[in-house]
Parts: C-alpha cells; sequence; structure tokens
C-alpha cells in the first residue's frame, strides 16, 4: 500500500510507488538506482519555487519530504504541529494530511496509503 500526493487544485493524485519531486522545471537527480522519480512540474509565475524543489519519497510506511536544496525553501505543516520551514536539504518525516508549501501558492498534500489499483 502506496501513499499519495495532490498539488491542491489539481484533481490527480500521485502514488508514491514512486518518488515524487515538484518543481518549475525538475530534473531527475544525476544518479539514479532502480526507477527514476516521477517529475511533476507546477506553474510559478512569481518564480518563488524553484526548477528542481523538493522530493516526496515514501520508505516502508514512512513518508520523507526532502528540500532539494531551493531557493525560497519548503513550509511543511504537519497536523498537530506548527509549520516550519525546511533548511535547504533538510529532510523530515511527515503523516498523512501533511500540507507542504512550496510557494506560488503550490500545496502539496499527503493522502492516505491505497493500494495500487
Amino acid at each position: 500500500m502506496y501513499y499519495r500526493v495532490q498539488l491542491d487544485g489539481t484533481g490527480q493524485a500521485h502514488s508514491l510507488e514512486h518518488a515524487c519531486v515538484f518543481g518549475r522545471d525538475p530534473r531527475p537527480p544525476r544518479i539514479v538506482k532502480g526507477v527514476g522519480p516521477r517529475l511533476v512540474a507546477v506553474q510559478s509565475p512569481l518564480r518563488e519555487v524553484s526548477e528542481t524543489h523538493v522530493e516526496v519519497r515514501q520508505l516502508g510506511a514512512s513518508v520523507i519530504v526532502t528540500d532539494l536544496r531551493s531557493t525560497n525553501g519548503s513550509i511543511v505543516q504537519v497536523p498537530g504541529n506548527a509549520a516550519r520551514k525546511l533548511r535547504q536539504g533538510e529532510s523530515v518525516v511527515v503523516s498523512t494530511g501533511t500540507l507542504v508549501d512550496i510557494g506560488d501558492g503550490n500545496i502539496i498534500r499527503i493522502l492516505p496509503r491505497r493500494r495500487l489499483e
């Protein structure tokens, strides 16, 4: 069973069977082991979102959000906790219902686990 992520304002949710990388023009990492991440481009008219901004991946039963050295950072709001800004390159374990604000109104929502269809 895999968690899913959804960019607010879109109806499409992405399974975390593979990591998802969000950004204005996201690029895969230079070195990829196995299947590369799903690249999800977002609109950023004010250019608050970096080209390759944040990665969301599932590791076992955990979801990990990693800021990919973005210029303006990522704000993570885990339910029941205060919002906090990730430092460049910082990773944090999150739970269902977490919101990740990457700028320019782009909010990534962590959705519950579901079986692949």
